[in-house]
């Protein structure tokens, strides 16, 4: 299934689901904007995208024509996994809490037009395929 549709439907996948999780933990923060003594986190993903997706381009790229041969690069895109870490704080509040509403809030702003554009890509891959299928036999 993964020639069908190529590699980059497994890293739009593994974006979204990394933003959609991001959210979540955003909109935690935010909920708990007055609970004392809570610490605001924050996940990051786009660091371990960027090693696995660019290479140098004076990198020579191998092809396995077994399961038991090395890879170049032996981290693929199922193998990032999320960084969780406390987000920065601002002036901390007396009771101890460390969300910054606004800091959280812009987060969160960022994080759903990402999450956006992740989805309207895949939708245009989806597109290109169906046209490939139905109008490409006219």
């Amino acid at each position: 299934m993964s020639e069908l549709f190529g590699g980059s439907f497994k890293y739009l996948e593994k974006a979204m689901d990394f933003c959609s999780l991001r959210h979540n933990i955003l909109s935690a923060n935010i909920a708990n904007a007055e609970t004392p003594n809570y610490k605001a986190f924050d996940l990051t993903f786009k660091e371990q995208f960027r090693k696995v997706l660019h290479t140098s381009k004076s990198e020579i790229s191998l092809i396995k024509t077994n399961a038991r041969h090395l890879s170049l690069h032996p981290q693929n895109v199922s193998e990032i996994k999320p960084v969780l870490f406390t987000a920065p704080q601002g002036i901390p509040s007396l009771d101890g809490n460390s969300v910054d509403i606004d800091y959280q809030m812009a987060q969160l702003s960022q994080n759903t037009l990402e999450y956006q554009i992740l989805a309207q890509t895949l939708i245009k891959k989806f597109a290109e395929l169906r046209y490939a299928i139905n109008d490409g036999r006219r």
